[in-house]
């Protein structure tokens, strides 16, 4: 006979990094127990089953500023994780968290909210999965939540959901299957640009298929797509669970839009990196450009730098400029954008942590990915590093963890968190350290 699953009495008592709540069960053993749904302070009913697998009941004693997702399919997808919480309380809450790892000699500033809580992101990618087209089921690999609007992908995917969609099924194409790695369609992938005002621009709109799919039904595809500044089409025979061109058309339009950032203007591509909300970014940068113009640096010094954006932003005209990155398209897009914007300026294909020029630099800036820098680039900043060094974290945990070692040669100066990432429990963090 199957034994019947308990409940029992739990509170959630914090976010992680993740937007998970941490869960503790006072009649359980069990510790480290994570949530989705509950949040910081609830008194909750949990279902707990084997293998620590575990899931809400209800909500005994719900927070005050508790309220309904928009989404409808909020809980099932695997994007967002705060919408039920006001946008101010998930700033402090995610802020805060990282704040008090800092040390107390740190200047905290007030956290940066998202100018645009909703339909901020300007990229975003739906993958194919057997019949349906969406984002990735919450845990799952192999299945997604056929999405109908998204409430923070840009807004012309409405409209180019709905007519692949049709598209795919009057032509009975299969998505792509993670198990039997076989499929006609991979991924919808939409780029859309921000105006000046914030206001949605212009978009490009990519579809990756197998190799091989006819040409004739791609271009079925293309007439169905109204008012995109550009199409095209990648053909993937790799089973990565990314995108892997073999072989890209342009089937209409351009392959570039125009994205404004304060003053300057970038022309990105579908692959091109870019900060996927504008106007938080902007924010994020305007701070930077104020701590660091009062010490007018004669040269900075842009690790990790992808198409220039920071340094490009934030680096006074007289101040030499040079900026490090190991993609070379990026560095392609870098130069374009230099020379368009009429930037003196100097960017080389190189990892970051090969980079042996250091004492030149007056300042330098490092925007590493999640998984932070890499540990010679660390000993290189313990070691030759330049007077000041602004870090730019999207995993503040990573961060900290780095900081430990970066203290025997820096100080942590100021610090700001900024809110990139609205109903998720992801945020930014901007840390300035100056050397001992």
């Amino acid at each position: 006979m199957r034994r019947e699953a308990k409940l029992l009495p739990a509170q959630a008592q914090g976010l992680t990094s993740k937007g998970l709540a941490r869960v503790r069960v006072e009649s359980h053993p069990r510790t480290g127990l994570e949530l989705f749904g509950p949040l910081p302070g609830e008194e909750i009913e949990i279902q707990l089953g084997s293998r620590r697998n575990l899931w809400l009941q209800r909500v005994l004693e719900p927070h005050p500023r508790r309220r309904e997702a928009r989404c409808q399919h909020f809980g099932p997808c695997g994007g967002c994780t705060l919408q039920h919480l006001d946008e101010a309380t998930q700033l402090q809450l995610k802020s805060e968290r990282i704040y008090r790892q800092l040390p107390d000699s740190c200047e905290i500033l007030p956290a940066l909210a998202s100018p645009q809580p909703f339909h901020y992101r300007t990229k975003v990618e739906f993958s194919f999965a057997r019949q349906e087209l969406g984002f990735h089921r919450r845990g799952c690999f192999d299945r997604v939540v056929p999405v109908e609007r998204c409430w923070i992908a840009p807004p012309a995917h409405h409209q180019a959901l709905a007519a692949t969609r049709q598209w795919m099924l009057e032509h009975r194409l299969s998505g792509w299957d993670a198990r039997t790695q076989q499929g006609d369609l991979r991924y919808l992938l939409l780029r859309q640009a921000n105006n000046q005002d914030f206001t949605p621009g212009e978009w490009l709109l990519l579809l990756v298929t197998r190799t091989g799919l006819e040409p004739e039904l791609v271009r079925d595809w293309q007439s169905r797509i109204a008012g995109a500044a550009g199409l095209l089409w990648v053909e993937q025979s790799s089973t990565a669970g990314a995108i892997v061109p073999e072989h890209e058309h342009l089937l209409a339009g351009r392959e570039r839009i125009e994205q404004s950032l304060g003053p300057l203007t970038f022309r990105l591509g579908w692959r091109s990196f870019f900060q996927s909300n504008p106007p938080a970014y902007r924010l994020l940068l305007d701070q930077l450009k104020a701590w660091l113009s009062p010490l007018q640096p004669a040269s900075l010094l842009d690790l990790y730098c992808g198409i220039g954006s920071i340094g490009l932003y934030v680096a006074p005209p007289e101040c030499r400029l040079v900026g490090v990155e190991n993609v070379a398209p990026a560095i392609e897009d870098a130069r374009r954008c230099a020379a368009e914007m009429g930037r003196s300026a100097e960017f080389h294909v190189s990892a970051s942590e090969d980079w042996t020029h250091w004492a030149e630099f007056s300042a330098a800036v490092v925007d590493p990915p999640r998984s932070g820098c890499h540990p010679r680039l660390l000993q290189r900043l313990i070691s030759e590093g330049p007077p000041e060094v602004f870090y730019i974290s999207c995993n503040p945990d990573r961060f900290l963890a780095e900081l430990a070692q970066l203290e025997s040669a820096y100080r942590l100066e100021k610090a700001v968190a900024c809110d990139f990432f609205p109903q998720t429990g992801h945020i930014e963090l901007l840390a300035w350290l100056r050397r001992l």
